[in-house]
This record gives structure tokens, C-alpha cells and sequence, in this order.
């Protein structure tokens, strides 16, 4: 019974892959609010699958240096990702009062431009939360999905019939990928391997201080104006004193504009990107990402340019 789960579990990361086709409903329960996931012990990946390899080192978690984590790797360009379908985290999320999911990042090994986004719903209407977090280069950093409303999400899987709010309240499957706008079905491929690590299922908004980390990834808002056909302003929240580096990256993955915003103490910034790259050319119309970032890790946005 256990090696059937496996398989089907497998099956279903697929779907959310390549989205041929559909699997039924999986059974439903009721998630508990304040519900901690961590993954303390070497080689347990608590049932976590899918189409990257998995392991838990046992080690240098969050918590310190005697506590695992889960490790998604992949070490040829492919799609990186993983979900779980456990009975924590099916059912109705907002009967359940859950406004917010906080995870813990650490891009472990070499670093990579990952854009690790939180996905969350059924099978046949999916959504991904539209803000990318960059995790900081070997250390941890706390990441929060903001549940509240549609409008910071993707609904990459829709068969018509599920809303926002219903998809939340029948949830079967969670998932955390890397992917680039624009957001479909599936995800853009990468070589790299991410930590993840005390994913809480909160009704606090924000995140909380934690013991074994002071490190807090820049804090991008939402740009504005966004879609523009002139300048757009990038305002964005540090939480430590240094240089901030802020790229506009197009659709295939190129950085087409780079810039560094002089080392400062922590507090708000801002930028204004102008819709030129790097060589003062204007870029031609359509979807971008805007990423900032420091030592400490940062996050990405989709962003339009119009004609």
C-alpha cells in the first residue's frame, strides 16, 4: 500500500508539470492552524515527492547544527520542485483560519538564481503565489505567503468551477517550485538545490524573529505602475545595513538590466527602472521580472511592459 501511494504521488507531481491530464480527488481533512512542519531527523522527507531528488542531510537546519531539513535538488537543468498531498495540509484552509504560510529558505551549495514560489489548491484548480523569494547563499531566511486575497496569485490549473477562496477551502496538494514569469502549468527548468525548512501555517501576518537566524531577505513591493509604458517605480524593505542589487530579467531567464544601489542602513529604497537595458535600448513589450536582493536573500515580481 505505501509503494502505491508513493506511485501515485509521483503521478500527481506530474501533473502539475506537464498537466496532460487530471487526477480524482484525493481524500480531505481539516488542516490545523499553527500547524509546524520541520524535518529534524536524517533521510525523513515526511512524504514529501515529486520529479527532483530529495534527502535530509540531519544537519545545520534552522534550529541549529543537529537539525535536518528538506533538500530539492537537481543536478542537470530540469524542473525543480516538490509537493505533498499528507493529510496536514489537505482540506479547508480557510475554515481552518489559516491567513499565511511562513517557510524558511537556504539556497544550499553553489548559488543559483532560483525564484522558489509557494503553489496551493486542487488538482483541477491550482494556484501560484505570483512573488518569487531568492533564498540567501547558504544560510536561512523566512519567507511569508500572504493567503488573504486572488490577487497575489496564478491560477495556472482552472477547469472553470473552483474560485480562490474554493480552491483554499478543498485544498489537496501544496507545492514549492522554481519558475519565472509568466506563470503557466509548468514550471521553467533549472539546475540547483534549495533547503527548505519550518514551514508554519499561521494567521499572523509578517514574519517572526527567530533564535538561530538574524538574516531577512529584502522586502520587494508591489511595482508601480505595473503594467507602464513610462517609468516604473521598485520600492523595496531592507533589514540590514548593505548594497542592494536589483535586475530586470525577460522571459527566458537574460538579466537585461543591473544595477546597484549603493551600500546603506537598513530601511526603505527605491529605484525606477525606465523600460531600457543595460545598453539605454528600450526593451520591446511584454512580461519581465524585476528581482532585489542582498547577502541576505530578496524576492522577484512579474511585471508588463506596453508598447
Amino acid at each position: 500500500m505505501r509503494g502505491r501511494r508513493r506511485s501515485r504521488s509521483a503521478g500527481r507531481f506530474l501533473v502539475l508539470l506537464s498537466l496532460s491530464f487530471v487526477w480524482p480527488a484525493v481524500g480531505r481533512a481539516d488542516p490545523t492552524l499553527g500547524f509546524l512542519e520541520s524535518w529534524p531527523d536524517s533521510g525523513n522527507l515526511h512524504g514529501w515527492s515529486g520529479g527532483a531528488s530529495y534527502s535530509n542531510p540531519g544537519h545545520n537546519g534552522v534550529q541549529g547544527p543537529n537539525d535536518g531539513y528538506l533538500v530539492m535538488s537537481r543536478s542537470f537543468v530540469a524542473q525543480l520542485g516538490g509537493m505533498s498531498v499528507q493529510p496536514q495540509y489537505v482540506g479547508r484552509w480557510i475554515t481552518a483560519g489559516i491567513k499565511t504560510v511562513q517557510v524558511w529558505l537556504n539556497d544550499v551549495n553553489t548559488l543559483e538564481p532560483l525564484e522558489i514560489h509557494f503553489a496551493i489548491g486542487r488538482f483541477d484548480s491550482f494556484w501560484q503565489y505570483n512573488v518569487g523569494f531568492i533564498p540567501p547563499p547558504n544560510s536561512w531566511a523566512p519567507f511569508t505567503v500572504d493567503l488573504t486575497s486572488s490577487a497575489g496569485f496564478t491560477n495556472i490549473i482552472n477547469n472553470g468551477t473552483h474560485t480562490f477562496e474554493g480552491a483554499l477551502d478543498s485544498v489537496e496538494v501544496v507545492l514549492f517550485r522554481h519558475d519565472l514569469a509568466p506563470y503557466s502549468k509548468s514550471p521553467d527548468p533549472i539546475q540547483g538545490d534549495v533547503g527548505i525548512d519550518e514551514l508554519l501555517l499561521t494567521d499572523v501576518v509578517g514574519v517572526g524573529s527567530h533564535p538561530s537566524s538574524t538574516l531577512r531577505p529584502v522586502e520587494l513591493a508591489a511595482p508601480y505602475p505595473n503594467p507602464a509604458r513610462g517609468p516604473m517605480t521598485v520600492s523595496m524593505t531592507t533589514f540590514h545595513r548593505g548594497e542592494i542589487r536589483v535586475q530586470i530579467v525577460d522571459a527566458l531567464g537574460r538579466v537585461l538590466r543591473q544595477d546597484v544601489l549603493p551600500e546603506a542602513a537598513a530601511g526603505p529604497r527605491q529605484w525606477t527602472w525606465d523600460g531600457r537595458d543595460g545598453a539605454g535600448l528600450r526593451v520591446a513589450a511584454g512580461v519581465y521580472r524585476v528581482r532585489a536582493f542582498s547577502a541576505a536573500g530578496g524576492m522577484s515580481r512579474p511585471i508588463v511592459r506596453l508598447d
